[in-house]
């Protein structure tokens, strides 16, 4: 038998049939599928003040209102003081070092009255004394600030119904508050009778 001129056949191997398409999760069961996101929980409304809470912030408005008045008070009789004490003494050294220099242009007049003036300065300074209780009201209006801060420091740190802390705080406050009213009214009695503070 003659030879196929086309040569030996060889044998055809089949095509491999196509990959299937993937698989969506939702076929795999929902134990592979996410859980959902649980709902957004709604933000806390605040409690509403009953009727005693808003009283006791009342109280407690008014008091820090009164302090502060007390202090600012203070501040203005200290900043006054200051000004009462070099209102006699600022005269009396400039027409006391004026003086001498009229008398060496032999300007004798002016010189007796520069004199003159310096001298009743200091008479009217020494029989009424102004200005001595600038440290006084200083010290009293920086006292009562930090009682403020300390209060307020307390009440922002307190457990419990704000009420009763609120109280608590006004009631604990009145010793410091008594004792810088104490000192000044010593160092304003400590004064001669008659005399300007």
């Amino acid at each position: 038998m003659p030879d196929d001129p086309l040569g030996p056949t060889k044998p055809m191997r089949p095509s491999p049939a196509p990959a299937p398409p993937p698989r969506s999760r939702s076929e795999f069961g929902s134990a592979y599928a996410p859980a959902p996101a649980p709902p957004p929980r709604p933000a806390p409304s605040p409690r509403p003040m009953g009727s005693s809470d808003q009283a006791a912030e009342r109280v407690w408005d008014d008091h820090l209102a009164e302090l502060n008045e007390w202090a600012e008070a203070n501040r203005r009789d200290a900043r006054n003081d200051a000004v009462a004490f070099w209102v006699l003494k600022i005269p009396a050294i400039l027409a006391s070092a004026s003086a001498g220099i009229w008398a060496n242009f032999q300007l004798t007049t002016v010189s007796v009255i520069a004199g003159a003036i310096a001298s009743v300065c200091v008479i009217v300074d020494g029989i009424h004394p102004r200005g001595m209780l600038r440290n006084t009201h200083l010290r009293a209006f920086h006292d009562l600030r930090m009682l403020m801060s300390h209060m307020t420091s307390q009440l922002r740190s307190s457990a419990g119904q704000r009420e009763n802390s609120i109280r608590k705080i006004i009631r604990e406050s009145e010793a410091e508050r008594e004792r810088i009213a104490a000192y000044i009214r010593d160092a304003e009695t400590a004064l001669k009778p008659g005399g300007q503070n």
